[in-house]
């Protein structure tokens, strides 16, 4: 059967910027560090919103996003994507340092990369292939759907202090800006608009809401040299290494982060070669090359006590549309982000977590397959499409079956259960039908 001929197919909710495709000259070195500082200021709330997800210090998701953003190019990944913290990678992670405390998430991250670079090594990211669309939107279904209600903490501590209604205000008012914004224009990334303007119509207004550095350890945004990464300690990490029980507390959430960090990242690479023409679906394979600068990039990073990350999309569609695409835009969006640590930390610390949490909101919306999945329920209700009935309630059942999973469960079992369910599925029919 055709219908999972394509496993990378990218889903409408992440599609709809990638469908037009680019065609231009190689980008200059100037085109390339414009494109890197736009996507570094697109990524700087979502890296800082993913660390207090985490329940880490608010700059780790910026260093993530930095060693991730410099690795990658150097051990030659695919030119154009870009790589940093990923959502798809701390929903997993928070579940387990929530649970039991970031002191494992070193070894976490570390086992992931492993696992990472075993796929790089073997060939195995291929078997992505097996992934369909259904399943894939089901996957961000779940995804969404959690990055959503995870936002429900900032809300509560607002209750709790008495700034509810200024929390929601502002919140509502970013949400809607990263919204509309671009309808108007797209010169400037809409979520630094929206976070910039909910923060300081907070301040202006005197609203009683939290801040980045009202929340975190004191001198966490003093800048300059002391906000560099250090070494995690390495004698806790062998203790851990060789206890059974850590290793097994730990492997569920370093395989989920592993198969959703590859799914991801070969997303990306699809993203690149639909908007610049240079291969089509019959063609298309991801370079070992990509896998190893994931893994090592994630290795790196935990190492200096981060959570690394893997290609991310939105910010890949970004860079290509802002004239970038060759690896100089990845370095130059990594050394924007060092320099917001270094120099610009004083002023990052004074983002309220009211403006974070509807970035976070607007994500999750935009992480939500809205398009394919109605567009799934619309086929078994129509007719036609080359497929039977059956068939389409089979591709449905397999979507609502991985949203479920994902959301209530776990992102790595959606995935693998949706596959297993809807491959079966369509087995059984085609044998029967057959007969």
């Amino acid at each position: 059967m055709e219908k999972n001929k394509s496993s990378l197919q990218l889903s409408g909710s992440i599609s709809n910027e990638s469908s037009t495709t680019i065609t231009t000259t190689p980008p200059t070195r100037i085109q390339e560090a414009l494109a890197g500082l736009t996507v570094a200021f697109s990524l700087l709330s979502k890296a800082i919103a993913c660390s207090a997800i985490v329940g880490v210090n608010p700059l780790v998701g910026l260093w993530s996003s930095v060693i991730m953003g410099i690795t990658a190019p150097l051990i030659g990944s695919r030119a154009g994507v870009i790589s940093g913290t990923a959502a798809v990678v701390i929903v997993p992670l928070s579940a387990l340092t929530v649970t039991h405390g970031v002191e494992y998430m070193p070894l976490c991250i570390i086992l992931s990369a492993i696992l990472q670079g075993l796929f790089g090594v073997f060939n195995l990211a291929k078997t992505a292939d097996l992934v369909s669309e259904e399943v894939l939107s089901g996957f961000l279904n779940g995804l969404g759907f959690i990055l959503l209600f995870s936002q429900a903490k900032v809300f509560k501590a607002a209750k709790a202090a008495g700034a509810l209604v200024p929390a929601v205000g502002m919140a509502s008012l970013c949400f809607s800006i990263v919204q509309l914004l671009p309808l108007v224009t797209k010169a400037v990334p809409s979520s630094l608009v929206g976070l910039v303007v909910a923060t300081g119509l907070g301040m202006m207004l005197k609203l009683p809401l939290a801040t980045l550095e009202s929340t975190a350890p004191a001198g966490t945004f003093s800048g300059g040299l002391s906000s560099l990464p250090s070494l995690i300690d390495f004698g806790q990490l062998r203790s851990m290494a060789t206890s059974s029980s850590a290793l097994k507390l730990v492997m569920p959430a370093a395989i989920s982060i592993m198969i959703i960090a590859l799914v991801e990242t070969l997303l990306a690479g699809k993203v690149v070669d639909d908007m610049t023409g240079k291969m089509d679906d019959a063609d298309y394979d991801v370079p070992k090359r990509s896998v190893l600068a994931m893994s090592t990039g994630n290795l790196v990073s935990a190492f200096l006590g981060g959570f690394g990350g893997c290609g991310l999309i939105p910010q890949t569609v970004l860079n290509l549309k802002s004239g970038g695409g060759g690896p100089f835009s990845s370095i130059s969006y990594a050394l924007a982000m060092a320099s917001f640590v270094l120099f610009f930390a004083p002023l990052v610390g004074r983002i309220s977590e009211a403006a974070l949490a509807g970035i976070m909101i607007t994500v999750a919306y935009d992480t939500v397959a809205w398009s394919s999945s109605f567009k799934s329920i619309k086929a078994v209700m129509g007719k036609g499409g080359g497929a039977t009935r059956v068939q389409r309630l089979i591709d449905l059942f397999a979507l609502g079956l991985s949203s479920y999973i994902c959301y209530f469960g776990n992102l790595a079992v959606g995935i693998i259960g949706g596959v297993v369910a809807q491959r079966g599925l369509h087995s059984i029919f085609n044998r029967f039908s057959k007969d």
